[in-house]
């Protein structure tokens, strides 16, 4: 039952309750009205439960029932017309100071009509239906009133509530001795299993919104595909809630606040056994409540991130894109006015550069909007994009995927994912180039990609250039290796390599 049900059941019952009280004190001419009124209410509340009508045109119903009867019992309906105010509050609550009007203007139709037609204007009959309107008309509108504050309580709530929360994680984040950094908190788990149980190689996994288990960090120098039994050992960790032990291979739960939060998984360099592992997991339920932290802490992040990119495309599209758009149309009319053939070729020029303007906003515009989705890998997510990049532009792109085993790191795939956007949207707008070749290779925790072009024209960023310092910001984020190689004379084009996690590194 809503609030506004709640509301009008209890103003029912109450009301029910006092007017039948009165009629056994006024005496059994009266008794009459009450008991109707109090069938007409659980009419009302019948059909209120089954939520087939809304609360306002159950009380617009009600209403005009009330009235009929105070209008049938006449002279006998002081135990009545009381009543009119409740389906007027009960309107207003619904719908603030649109539903009081529909219940109180048919109220008093019914009232003025039966006087009117039937008794010929009774002066007594009028006064008394007039006094019980303005009562509910009275009530309606403070009904009204607290129905607007409520609903300004409520959407003003969630945003006191959040601005207290962001004080709190602010007055906290200086005194979080491990940071909020996940990848960092991970590392940190490593390095202490390291130190009760020495290892040849370890990795933490978190569980994905696609219901797998990916790697959050795997330990440094971990060789590619070396932990590839690695996700299902986690796996079946996370769904049983419980240690596991496999001669060398280790699984071992992270929980926090009763809610499991990762897994690290070790192969050790000899069995462990489990009193040293009950150890283990010991020492890590610290570590445990820093990772959920910087987890939680990532996804609100992430969230505020996605959704003010969206705003930003929403502005842009709706904005600075539809104005522009409409510059190409004034410059097409002056086209079609012009007789004078040096301004026709300016003006050409102008359409052009209006044109390419254009072009490039739509293209930021899909760049804004295009994010990896929660079960697309990399390779996927790349891939969309170049086909956007082939229809937009008159490259032919050449996409080659080598990605197998576990997925990278959410933040590491973002990161890559981006980097190459800034490369292809490069040579698509500055090469002049025929064909662009995109080549993805993923080993978690090993990735590297490459974005190449066959243009005559020089597009390398140069050292100064805001894009390079962007691309080497978001490399050093995930600890990449990023190479820019510019044109030669026997070797056209551009070429942007990214590399992260390589063992030669």
């Amino acid at each position: 039952m809503s609030n506004v049900g709640r509301v009008a059941l209890a103003a029912r019952v109450f009301t029910i309750a006092a007017l039948t009280s009165l009629a056994a004190l006024a005496g059994s001419e009266y008794l009459k009205g009450a008991l109707l009124v109090a069938a007409a209410a659980a009419v009302a509340v019948a059909v209120s439960l089954t939520h087939r009508f809304s609360e306002s045109t159950v009380a617009l119903l009600e209403g005009a029932v009330v009235a009929m009867l105070a209008a049938l019992t006449y002279p006998d309906q002081a135990t009545v017309t009381p009543y009119l105010a409740i389906p007027a509050l009960i309107g207003a609550l619904d719908l603030g100071v649109r539903g009081l009007l529909r219940v109180t203007v048919t109220e008093f139709g019914i009232l003025m009509m039966h006087s009117v037609v039937v008794h010929r204007w009774d002066r007594e009959m009028a006064a008394n239906a007039f006094t019980w309107l303005a009562t509910a008309i009275g009530i309606g509108l403070m009904g009204s009133s607290l129905r607007r504050a409520a609903s300004n309580t409520d959407a003003d709530a969630s945003y006191r509530s959040a601005v207290g929360l962001i004080r709190r994680l602010e007055a906290l984040s200086g005194k979080l001795s491990g940071g909020l950094d996940a990848v960092g908190i991970a590392e940190q788990v490593m390095d202490e299993a390291d130190g009760v149980v020495p290892t040849r190689s370890a990795g933490v996994f978190v569980r994905s919104q696609n219901a797998t288990m990916a790697p959050l960090r795997y330990s440094v120098g971990t060789q590619p595909g070396a932990m590839a039994w690695a996700a299902t050992l986690s796996g079946k960790c996370w769904d049983d809630e419980a240690m596991v032990l496999r001669e060398r291979h280790v699984a071992v739960p992270l929980v926090a606040n009763d809610e499991m939060i990762a897994v690290l998984v070790l192969d050790t360099l000899q069995p462990i056994e489990s009193a040293a592992a009950l150890d283990l997991r010991s020492r890590l339920s610290r570590h445990a409540v820093q990772l959920q932290a910087a987890l939680l802490f990532g996804r609100v992040r992430d969230n505020a991130m996605s959704q003010e990119r969206q705003r930003i495309a929403r502005e842009v599209h709706d904005g600075v894109a539809q104005d522009v758009a409409s510059l190409g149309y004034l410059v097409d009319n002056l086209a079609a006015t012009s007789e004078n053939a040096a301004q026709q070729q300016q003006i050409g020029q102008l359409r052009r550069e209006v044109t390419r303007v254009v072009t490039e906003l739509r293209h930021s515009i899909f760049d804004l909007h295009h994010e990896i989705a929660a079960g697309a890998g990399l390779g996927e997510s790349l891939s969309a994009y170049a086909n956007q990049v082939s229809a937009t532009s008159p490259l032919t792109v050449h996409v080659t995927l080598d990605e197998k085993g576990p997925r990278l790191p959410g933040e590491v795939e973002y990161e890559l994912l981006r980097i190459a956007q800034e490369a292809m949207a490069n040579a698509r707008k500055h090469s002049d180039a025929t064909n662009l070749w995109l080549r993805c290779t993923v080993r978690s925790p090993h990735a590297e990609i490459e974005v190449g072009d066959d243009g005559t024209h020089m597009h390398a960023p140069k050292a100064d250039s805001q894009g390079l310092r962007i691309m080497l910001e978001r490399s050093r984020i995930i600890g990449a290796e990023l190479l820019v190689e510019e044109p030669e004379p026997e070797r056209p084009g551009t070429r942007v390599l990214v590399r992260v996690g390589s063992p030669t590194r």
